[in-house]
């Protein structure tokens, strides 16, 4: 009798570990073959240095090889859609921002992936700051000149953008709605020629990234009015954010950070995660992001998730406000 309760109890045992659910596999030799990092822009642009010092960062962490793939196009959609169908290994990530991976997908129709379930967030790495800049020859040297003068001459002060549905497109209608202003859009094919449009005073503002507007500041060719953030920015001190200027409520802040094809291994992403997150928040590496006007976000795969629903949120509800999203 006692020999068929030991022979029963066994069998129970041995049929709860049956349905147990399996353990996630563990990819012992991760990585043994060089990662990918697809880049949906082209190279020497600010998202592309971090892209690649991030890169170098986590060749260093993994010990192997980090490739850099531009592949520049279309606001984004050729390189995320490049990503978005690669295998889930681990071994290919995007470089994703708001303006490519979130504003395009309301701004573009019919993409052919989708920004949120075709991706797993792996590391929001940093906050970009923005600033508006002026033509010299505009009689402005504040942010209320600027909006009465343009206030004055409904559409007839022009604007630089990177092309429609860019950033800096979405974040000057944000700030003309907002002030109640009327300006004209020029788009161009990158912010590089947006600031030779502005030298000609073919356009009289942008908004760009701070590191690449800069030079012309540093110069005296540019004049900055804001800065598109919180609080000012150690590379432009003098400089007044825009609640500062005196319209609070413009909430165009960008993230950047890392995002990979749906499907990828938890563990993975989490190795990545945590390797980055610890390097990012080394002093060189918060030295290096305020060196190039960026803010240190990092954080886990969960709480980016948290801000990429967040972001598209806010930037379904912009657009349809502005009359400028896909349907």
């Amino acid at each position: 009798m006692r020999h068929s309760l030991r022979l029963l109890a066994g069998l129970a045992a041995l049929a709860l570990v049956a349905s147990a659910p399996a353990p996630v596999a563990q990819p012992p030799d991760y990585p043994s073959r060089p990662i990918r990092i697809i880049v949906p822009s082209a190279p020497g642009g600010a998202g592309d240095l971090l892209a690649r010092y991030v890169g170098d960062a986590l060749h260093g962490a993994l010990h192997t090889p980090v490739v850099i793939e531009n592949r520049p196009g279309g606001s984004g959609v050729i390189g995320n859609d490049l990503a978005a169908h690669a295998a889930p290994d681990g071994y290919t990530l995007l470089f994703a921002t708001s303006a490519t991976h979130i504003i395009a997908s309301h701004a573009i129709a019919k993409l052919p992936y989708d920004p949120l379930r075709d991706f797993t967030p792996v590391i929001n790495i940093a906050y970009a700051t923005s600033v508006v800049v002026v033509s010299p020859t505009l009689p402005v040297t504040t942010l209320d000149e600027l909006i009465a003068y343009a206030r004055e001459r409904p559409g007839k002060v022009n604007y630089a953008s990177s092309g429609v549905g860019s950033a800096n497109h979405m974040d000057t209608e944000v700030f003309a709605a907002l002030a109640g202003i009327k300006l004209t859009h020029i788009p161009y094919r990158g912010t590089a020629d947006g600031y030779q449009a502005l030298l000609k005073n073919e356009v009289q503002l942008m908004f760009g990234a701070i590191t690449s507007a800069l030079p012309f500041i540093e110069t005296g060719r540019l004049r900055p009015l804001v800065v598109l953030i919180d609080r000012r920015s150690p590379l432009l001190p003098d400089v007044p954010t825009i609640a500062q200027a005196g319209l609070p409520g413009v909430d165009v802040r960008k993230w950047l950070g890392l995002v990979a094809p749906a499907g990828t291994p938890p563990e993975i992403v989490a190795r990545i995660n945590s390797s980055l997150d610890a390097i990012l928040h080394l002093p060189p590496a918060r030295a290096w992001l305020e060196r190039n006007g960026l803010e240190l976000a990092g954080g886990s795969p969960e709480e980016f998730e948290i801000v990429l629903r967040a972001d598209d949120s806010k930037w379904a509800a912009t657009l349809r406000r502005l009359g400028l999203g896909s349907g």
